[in-house]
Formats: structure tokens, sequence, C-alpha cells
């Protein structure tokens, strides 16, 4: 296990027209062992997210899965060309959303890499956005 700087990018068009744009750098923990890779960090306050430790996993192939734990509970699929749903537990109460994905990238090297993903969102079918998330990460030296 290494541990990692990491910068996370998300930007989120929404179906009425309007754009978000976050950024955020926090520290974590990277675990890359016979092709699955395992990003783990704390969530930032900055997007709502008090008191919540997400866990990425990527097993190499099309599938990535988001586990977040703490404030905010939920577990998101996003597989290229594929939609999944997930039960999404907010304080403001629960639902259920659909997560299309139509593009997932990793590229690893020995000092850290990235991951790419661009994927839909919808609630009962209906467009609620379309999301790009870039995640880039760099094992932090000791010196």
């Amino acid at each position: 296990m290494k541990e990692v700087l990491i910068e996370i990018k998300g930007i989120q068009k929404y179906a009425e027209g309007h754009e978000d744009e976050t950024v955020f750098t926090t520290n974590g923990t990277l675990n890359y062992t016979n092709g699955v890779l395992t990003l783990c960090y704390d969530e930032s306050e900055m997007i709502g997210a008090k008191n919540v430790k997400t866990e990425l996993i990527m097993d190499g192939s099309n599938k990535m899965s988001l586990i977040r734990r703490g404030g905010m509970e939920s577990r998101m699929t996003v597989e290229k060309g594929r939609r999944h749903s997930c039960l999404y537990n907010t304080p403001e109460g629960d639902f259920v959303i659909g997560i299309f994905g139509e593009a997932l990238m990793l590229e690893i090297n020995k000092n850290g890499g990235k991951i790419y993903m661009s994927y839909t969102l919808d609630v009962n079918s209906s467009l609620l956005s379309k999301n790009i998330m870039e995640i880039k990460f760099e094992e932090i030296k000791n010196v």
C-alpha cells in the first residue's frame, strides 16, 4: 500500500443547461495488486460529504466501483457501455439513480496514474446530468 496525493476534478453538465465544476486535493492510499487498483480517500466537506470515506475499485476491465461509507452511503458502478442502478443514501433521504458509463480509462505507472470516466446519471429514466471525472494520483515520497 502506498500513500498518495489525489486530485479529483468533477464536471457536471445538468439537463437544464447549467454546469458545475469541482476540484479538490486530498491524501489517500493506493493498492495495486494482481491488476486490481484500490484507491481510498476522505471526501471533501466542500461537496457536502462530511465524514465520508470513499473507495474506488477498478479491476482493469471497463468497470469501476465507487463505494462511499459514513455520512453518505452509496455504491455506484460505472461500466463502459452499460447502465447500472444504485441506491444513493443522503441526509435528505434515499433514492435510486441510473448510471450509464460512456468512457472509462486507467493509466498507471510506478509513481501514480490517473483515472478518467464519463457517465450520465438519471432519476426515473430522466436525464439528470452528464458527468466527467478525472482523478490523478501520485505517490508521496517520504524523504
